[in-house]
């Protein structure tokens, strides 16, 4: 007589049991009140078996669904890093033209001159040489209208002038030279002086000649801290150009002149667009017995 394995007994009974099991759940007696009770019993029997196989098929089922949707997970992924990506290029576009165009009125906003043609300018880059960062370029030249000695602007006011020109670009000695001599007038006092800008700081400018210290000691008498500093009439620029803000007034010559430190209005190391004033520059400045322009370099 064949002997039955343990193991294939069991087995055999879970199968038997199983369809047992679903032979008695889908039967459908409305009603008759044994097949219910055996419809529950068969469903706590059961539980502990359909939660073991939940348990030990749910991490299984949770891989397969994550291996299926990986690549959609991805693709969508890589749309939302691309749709990132063009927002921060447009941002970085958008924020790039806002400047160019603020750079172009603060070039362009000239309020203080009448009557002088004028030309708009693009700043070719910042220094023309390596060793001088006072100089820079600029894409109009003599084609153009322009010519060597005429005043080069911003809305904040003078950035220097033409020093040589071609057909097609020319160049720019700015005002935080201290080469370049300019005539001013102080509004506050009405003194005019020469001044020119502070060797190893472009953003000043000393006004060092032609201001006489007052007579009575009065110090009311010297312009005030703040108080506006412009081109003077009768200088080689168009009178009344903004140059800067008076900083400080000091002494020099035993009490005898004026040392007035100014901020310079331009901003002369951070230029995109500029304005050329094409008026054609004096030859020489006017001079008499109390004029500082005696002194002005041509």
């Amino acid at each position: 007589m064949a002997v039955v394995p343990r193991g294939g007994r069991s087995r055999y009974g879970l199968l038997l049991l199983i369809l047992t099991a679903v032979t008695l759940l889908t039967l459908d007696f409305r009603g008759f009140g044994p097949l219910e009770t055996a419809q529950s019993q068969v469903r706590d029997v059961l539980e502990p078996v359909v939660s073991a196989v939940d348990t030990v098929l749910g991490p299984v089922a949770e891989v397969w669904t994550v291996m299926f949707s990986y690549n959609d997970l991805r693709d969508e992924n890589a749309r939302l890093q691309d749709e990132v990506d063009r927002l921060r290029s447009a941002d970085i576009r958008s924020a790039a033209q806002a400047d160019a165009f603020d750079r172009l009125l603060s070039a362009t906003g000239v309020t203080y001159v009448e009557g002088i043609e004028r030309l708009t300018a693009t700043v070719l880059r910042g220094s023309v040489g390596n060793f001088d960062d006072d100089l820079v370029a600029i894409d109009v030249g003599h084609r153009d209208g322009v010519a060597p000695g005429m005043a080069v602007v911003t809305a904040a006011g003078l950035v220097g002038r033409v020093e040589t020109a071609d057909a097609v670009s020319s160049t720019v000695t700015t005002v935080s030279d201290p080469s370049l001599v300019i005539g001013v007038r102080l509004l506050d006092s009405g003194d005019v002086g020469l001044g020119h800008g502070m060797a190893g700081d472009p953003t000043r400018f000393v006004v060092d000649g032609g201001l006489r210290w007052p007579e009575t000691g009065d110090l009311s008498e010297l312009p005030a801290v703040g108080s506006p500093v412009v081109t003077a009439a009768g200088s080689r620029y168009p009178a009344d150009i903004p140059v800067g803000r008076v900083v400080s007034v000091e002494a020099a010559e035993a009490d005898l002149a004026q040392v007035v430190t100014v901020e310079l209005a331009a901003d002369t190391e951070d230029l995109g667009y500029v304005t050329v004033l094409l008026q054609p520059p004096a030859e020489e400045a006017p001079v008499g017995p109390d004029s500082p322009f005696a002194e002005e370099s041509p």
